[in-house]
């Protein structure tokens, strides 16, 4: 887990030393496509005390973006062999972009997600979401997915 900080911290230092001055993109067509990174969590109010605080692995994330419907799809494969599919809508809300939808897991989970807030640079992206899980596990979740590619 300290490796993928340590990388994601690097490519924003090095997207940082290239201009320095440059806004992160905003537009979710940017998100679009194949990146591989880190998915960080940290959990609270679980119903298992065991799963609660922070967890992490390493992905690999196919992000699919429908204009025309306004949808978002992220096919995320951990390197656990774990895979989750995030589905959902996009919305303006006072000029600021949101995503939210349902999540699915091969291993049980599901639940809902919003987005919080998102960046991308060429070659760097980060998706901030609030999650809260149902079903069997009923966490409350703060997740950043990020990633990087070429």
């Amino acid at each position: 887990m300290r490796r993928a900080v340590a990388f994601l911290l690097g490519c924003l230092a090095a997207a940082a030393h290239a201009n320095p001055a440059a806004r992160p993109q905003r537009d979710i067509n940017a998100l679009a496509g194949s990146w591989n990174g880190s998915h960080i969590e940290q959990r609270r109010s679980c119903r298992s005390v065991q799963n609660e605080g922070f967890h992490g692995t390493y992905a690999d994330y196919g992000i699919y973006v429908d204009t025309v419907g306004h949808a978002l799809i992220i096919n995320e494969t951990a390197v656990t062999g774990l895979t989750c599919t995030w589905s959902g809508q996009y919305r303006d809300d006072a000029g600021r972009t949101v995503i939210s939808g349902s999540l699915s897991c091969s291993d049980g989970r599901a639940g809902t997600f919003q987005s919080e807030g998102f960046f991308v640079l060429a070659t760097l992206m980060s998706l901030r979401l609030s999650i809260q899980l149902s079903g069997s596990e009923t966490c409350t979740v703060d997740a950043i997915l990020s990633g990087a590619h070429f």
